[in-house]
This record gives C-alpha cells, structure tokens and sequence, in this order.
C-alpha cells in the first residue's frame, strides 16, 4: 500500500452528512482501497484518500463541514 492510513469518506447525500473512519493500510487493502478510490454506494458517494499518519487522516477529516468520525 501507497500510504499507511487511509480516510473513509461517504457522503450521505439524504442526511446531509459525511460519515467517515480511518483505517489502517491492511484494513483499507482488504476493502480494495487505494488513494484516490471513489465509488457510488446506495448510502452515498464514497472517497478514500490516503495519508503518512493517522494524525494526518484525523486532521483531513476533522476539516470537513458536518463530518461525523466513527473511530
């Protein structure tokens, strides 16, 4: 894996919400996840992007307006 950790994000277009977790480089590997990935599911849009810490994944999505971190 490009990056040692790895923000879920899906857009929950209905509820007006981000939901989002960060996820270790295994973890995101077994989903099939890479840095860029996107995908529509029927919650909502989905996007990982990937990061050198886990700080780092926090801060990104710590950043985003009515994003609600599960881990």
């Amino acid at each position: 894996m490009e990056y040692a950790f790895y923000a879920e994000q899906i857009y929950r277009l209905k509820e007006g919400i981000v939901q989002a977790r960060v996820l270790p480089a295994q973890e995101a590997a077994t989903l099939g996840y890479e840095d860029g990935y996107t995908a529509q599911k029927p919650e909502g849009r989905l996007y990982v992007d990937g990061f050198d810490s886990e700080a780092a994944a926090r801060y990104h999505l710590e950043g985003l307006t009515d994003c609600k971190i599960m881990n």
